[in-house]
């Protein structure tokens, strides 16, 4: 089970410092951290995203009309758009904007959407375009894996066309990797601070019995 990397806020001062770096390394305007919360994946930090924009893609999941959550095959909450395909691993590689890790990529979102073929368009499922309508033309979402699963994911996206490579993509991939890497060891660490505080908790009380 994934655990919810939210509850450390030891991270946002890291991931922060990360986000920065990144958005200079790319040369992109906005840059965010999608990390999982409650069954869904809201933005944990974000640099340069409309605020608007962030509340409304705040949440991924889908609601049925009687307002329970839609579940996936799996049995968990359903995440849609293109987030939810990465989130999820719900890709294919050999499309021409997925990589074998999973990473989505296009350098202009406008020729991505006229140019979608139907086989591709089943392959993606429903999506929201809210990138595509902010005007993100360039649009990377990179997938934050952990030993447990998906923690997450990197985003960048720029209003110009052709911010992006292939090896580029595969730099983020490998800064992706070591973010997971950072978090998964974070829950480690205070999983074993919280083993202490209940053993110290145990001696405690065998002290005040004796």
């Amino acid at each position: 089970m994934i655990e919810e990397a939210e509850d450390f806020e030891i991270l946002k001062p890291v991931l922060g410092r990360i986000l920065k770096e990144i958005q200079y390394l790319s040369g992109c305007e906005s840059v965010a951290i999608r990390l999982y919360k409650d069954n869904d994946f809201p933005y944990y930090l974000q640099v340069n995203f409309p605020d608007f924009f962030i509340v409304n893609e705040n949440s991924l999941n889908v609601k049925e009309g009687d307002g329970s959550l839609l579940l996936d095959a799996d049995g968990t909450p359903f995440v849609e758009c293109m987030c939810g395909n990465v989130l999820k691993r719900r890709f294919n590689p050999e499309l021409r904007f997925f990589t074998e890790k999973g990473s989505f990529w296009t350098n202009s979102t406008t020729q991505l959407l006229s140019t979608l073929t139907e086989s591709e368009r089943q392959q993606v499922g429903k999506t929201r375009n809210t990138c595509h309508n902010f005007g993100y033309e360039s649009v990377a979402l990179v997938p934050l894996v952990g030993k447990e699963g998906n923690q997450g994911l990197i985003q960048i996206n720029d209003p110009r066309e052709n911010m992006f490579t292939l090896g580029k993509i595969r730099q983020y991939e490998l800064i992706a990797e070591h973010i997971s890497e950072v978090i998964d060891n974070l829950h480690k660490a205070t999983y074993q601070v919280f083993q202490i505080i209940d053993m110290v908790s145990k001696f405690k009380n065998v002290a005040v019995r004796s």
